[in-house]
């Protein structure tokens, strides 16, 4: 699934990282709290890497079924999903929100015709016909990565493309995604890290990947959002937004109240550890956030940069082609001189 500021690819690093603070064989004592979980991937490596817990949250209400249904398959549902599968993929389609309001039938080039059809049946199928919580959960989980399989836009969702491309010519149809079976904890929440962090949940580690510029996640995900909480919304615009800004709208997308609310968030937080991921291309400048992070402990350290690709729908631009560095920084809320440094790589 496309999304900006993805950690999949850095996944193996940040936890190697980590694991240079924390022996992995501890881990298994440990809660590990994954603040800004956006579609899931550090959530999911945090599971599979043995956690005693796992939470992972995010504002935006489509980040909990790609997480629960990620760990909702086992030996007594398996059969029964498949088969909602198999009937999910023989449905005709049905004229409803999506075929009416982003579909060529309305000028919105997301869908082409036939698939936002077949979407809406899906959507309605999962309302109507699914009633355990768990395979509700894994068939919307199928869903969106079907949805994204389909979707005619350059990777988010403000704005279609003006021509179908190939790939959204083909038929939206579900398979059975990957998930995993996990005997341990895990709790997955759409709140405000702020409010969740309120409930008292002494998470063991913190990690924050919050958005580093102004482009806020709302409008580019927008598509997923309304077929997660299926609630036909009001929508403004050439592209059909919905109301956003008074469901997702994060203070880390404006440079006067981003820095206050990480500090905030740490602030709040249990957790002994605490890693940030953050971008060269950031509203924050490298030194603003260590600086902030040595009131928390002046013996914290910038672990590790790593280079990276910028990510851009438009490849063809010569900015767009420009390395960027990846920071990672770890701060140890208690007092220890545990913690590496590692040179950039």
């Amino acid at each position: 699934m496309d999304y900006i500021g993805s950690k999949e690819k850095l996944n193996n690093w940040i936890f190697k990282t980590l694991e240079s603070c924390i022996p992995k064989d501890e881990w298994k004592n440990l809660t590990f709290l994954d603040a800004c979980a956006g579609i899931g991937t550090t959530s999911k490596f945090a599971i599979e890497s043995g956690f005693k817990k796992v939470i992972s949250n995010d504002i935006m209400k489509f980040s909990h079924p790609l997480v629960t249904g990620y760990v909702s398959v086992s030996k007594d549902n398996k059969e029964s999903i498949k088969k909602h599968i198999e009937n999910i993929n023989k449905l005709n389609g049905r004229e409803g929100f999506f075929y009416k309001n982003y579909s060529e039938s309305v000028g919105r080039l997301y869908f082409t015709n036939e698939n936002a059809k077949k979407i809406d049946d899906a959507r309605e199928y999962i309302r109507k016909c699914v009633k355990d919580k768990r395979e509700k959960n894994f068939l919307l989980y199928c869903s969106l990565e079907a949805m994204t399989r389909v979707l005619n836009t350059t990777g988010v969702q403000a704005a279609f493309l003006k021509k179908f491309k190939q790939r959204a010519k083909t038929n939206f149809k579900l398979r059975l995604e990957r998930y995993y079976s996990y005997p341990r904890s895990v709790e997955v929440y759409s709140q405000d890290i702020i409010d969740l962090l309120s409930l008292d949940k002494k998470e063991d580690i913190l990690y924050i990947d919050p958005p580093y510029n102004e482009r806020q996640y709302g409008p580019n995900y927008h598509l997923y959002e309304t077929f997660v909480r299926n609630d036909n919304p009001v929508i403004r615009g050439k592209t059909g937004l919905r109301e956003w800004e008074k469901e997702s709208k994060s203070k880390f997308c404006s440079k006067k109240t981003c820095l206050s609310f990480l500090k905030k968030i740490i602030e709040l937080s249990h957790a002994k550890i605490v890693l940030i991921s953050y971008s060269s291309d950031g509203l924050l400048e490298s030194e603003k956030i260590e600086n902030l992070l040595l009131t928390f402990n002046n013996e914290i350290e910038k672990i590790c940069i790593k280079k990276q690709t910028r990510y851009n729908s438009d490849s063809s631009r010569e900015y767009s082609k420009k390395k960027l560095k990846e920071y990672l920084y770890i701060l140890r809320k208690e007092k220890n001189d545990f913690i590496n440094f590692f040179p950039e790589t």
